[in-house]
């Protein structure tokens, strides 16, 4: 009886595994110091703005956080529209954050009544996803005023990680390229 109840859990167990997905791989913070992103287009940064993004491989000033993006940031905060220009852009040290995100989708969360419309977030239970973010602190020649490249995007608990490689290819398209030095 237990030979059957051990069988019985192990091919539960194992019907919950996973498959690997197109998303799986190694995150984009395993790349090396020294690498490369080539920006292939120029990029227009707001006047009063200090970041300009790529997302769904095009250029945008406004990102979905929800899928994968990359954000520009730079130094100064300029009166006018400014331009990154393209050419590459050397990473010099990486770091990863993982920020808390109120969950602006629809939850499907249980509401409780509630006496008016403005008390009816008391009777909301909030509930978060996590913002994870990969931080590539840039240099370069071309543009010294380049800070960093920040990409990530927000998933719901367990899924949570940081984006890969694939993905930012994915998301880069025809703007910016990937050259990890040693290959």
């Amino acid at each position: 009886m237990k030979f059957i109840l051990t069988t019985i859990l192990a091919i539960l167990l194992s019907a919950c595994t996973t498959t690997p997905s197109a998303t799986d791989g190694p995150g984009l913070y395993t790349i090396p110091v020294g690498s490369v992103i080539q920006l292939n287009q120029a990029l227009t940064i707001p006047a009063r703005q200090a970041r300009t993004a790529v997302q769904y491989g095009n250029a945008t000033q406004g990102t979905d956080k929800w899928d994968p993006y990359c954000e520009f940031l730079v130094n100064t905060l300029a009166k006018t529209q400014t331009t990154l220009p393209a050419g590459d852009y050397r990473v010099t040290k990486i770091q990863r954050a993982q920020i808390p995100y109120a969950n602006t989708k629809p939850s499907g969360g249980q509401m409780v009544a509630s006496a008016d419309e403005t008390t009816t977030w008391v009777a909301q239970s909030p509930s978060y996803s996590w913002l994870y973010k990969t931080i590539l602190l840039l240099e370069s020649n071309t543009y010294p005023d380049v800070r960093q490249l920040e990409c990530g995007t927000v998933f719901n608990g367990y899924e949570a990680r940081h984006i890969t490689i694939k993905e930012f290819e994915i998301l880069a398209g025809d703007v910016m390229t990937l050259k990890i030095t040693g290959k």
